[in-house]
């Protein structure tokens, strides 16, 4: 790793601006734009990696693992991702590729031991040294199906916690997926031992875009996920309560926000992509989240060829060249040009 990321000057709690938790879950996008000359402290790294750390975990496990890599030190990591992904993973200036080890499951006993001792769990629940060590570990008593299950979920914890511990920081992510070629690409990569699984592979930087990504991201409505009592009873909602969450940045602004278009475009301009990749339909309202009723899905509105080109300006100045690998038969293509095969 560079000198350069790992000597960083590391300020005063006093010093540092972060966001509250709910202004974070509030605020948080995936963000798909980074500024791929902007280092990303060593020390925000640091503290993603330990919110990831503290996240819970269904009997104390402790499953998840990173691994994280700088894009200037492998300026080709973002090859062991697919597709949509690898226009995002270019510009990143840090790739954490995320895994859930089930090695865990073999001292699971002495890590609810430890809750015991430190007194997390305590007799009146049920917690007794023997009682543990007849139960564990899991993997005896249930099917490997389900060990997956726990631990990916546990993950997903992880993942949250960093990902709020990134917005309110100020930075930016973005959770992606791998094919199979991917995965199998990563695992001869970093040597992940046979207990490890790859799951996904998160994106961080500094937003290229704005920071709220053009509005908060659609959502169903509140009343068709959550019931009291019931399925099909909605969990009643209180209007000043939810006026509460808009004053507190829980809920914002809705997507789109207005020169969402102008931004995309512009950025597609910026980074070196053709005009064949601009964005050319209208932006309009969420459908789900204004309706409670089914959604029949329908085409967006297309632009004109004058439309479009009224949302770039003329003179935008390219600062870093993207590889349009998105479509598959370009990927197919660049890899096979490079030697690099899809078990590789």
């Amino acid at each position: 790793m560079s000198s350069k990321l790992l000597l960083d000057d590391v300020p005063q709690a006093s010093q540092v601006k972060t966001l509250n938790t709910l202004e974070a879950i509030g605020s948080r996008r995936s963000i798909r734009w980074y500024e791929p000359h902007k280092p990303v402290e060593k020390w925000k790294v640091q503290a993603m990696l330990e919110a990831a750390r503290r996240a819970p975990s269904a009997g104390n496990f402790n499953g998840q693992r990173a691994i994280v890599v700088y894009r200037d030190d492998d300026p080709e990591i973002w090859e062991f991702i697919s597709d949509w992904s690898q226009i995002t993973t270019q510009m990143a200036p840090i790739l954490i590729f995320w895994c859930y080890d089930l090695s865990g499951y073999d001292v699971q006993g002495q890590s609810i031991h430890d809750l015991m001792r430190t007194g997390a769990l305590d007799k009146a629940h049920g917690w007794e040294y023997d009682r543990v060590s007849n139960l564990f570990p899991l993997p005896g008593l249930l099917p490997d199906a389900i060990m997956h299950r726990l631990a990916a979920i546990d993950l997903g914890n992880a993942i949250q916690n960093a990902i709020l511990a990134a917005t309110s920081l100020g930075l930016g992510t973005c959770l992606n997926g791998a094919s199979g070629g991917a995965r199998r690409n990563t695992k001869a990569k970093f040597q992940l031992p046979d207990t490890y699984v790859f799951s996904w592979l998160m994106t961080v930087g500094y937003p290229a875009e704005d920071f709220y990504g053009g509005g908060s991201r659609p959502r169903p409505p509140f009343e068709n996920m959550f019931f009291y009592g019931k399925v099909g009873n909605p969990f009643p909602q209180d209007d000043k309560a939810t006026n509460l969450l808009k004053d507190l940045k829980l809920i914002q602004e809705p997507a789109p926000k207005a020169g969402r278009l102008e931004e995309l475009n512009r950025l597609t301009k910026r980074f070196g992509l053709g005009d064949e990749w601009l964005t050319d339909w209208k932006l309009e309202p969420s459908q789900q989240e204004h309706s409670t009723d089914v959604i029949g899905d329908k085409r967006f509105q297309p632009l004109s060829e004058a439309e479009v080109k009224a949302t770039v300006p003329d003179n935008i100045q390219v600062d870093f060249e993207l590889k349009p690998t998105v479509k598959r038969e370009v990927i197919d293509k660049y890899r096979k040009e490079k030697g690099i095969s899809e078990g590789d």
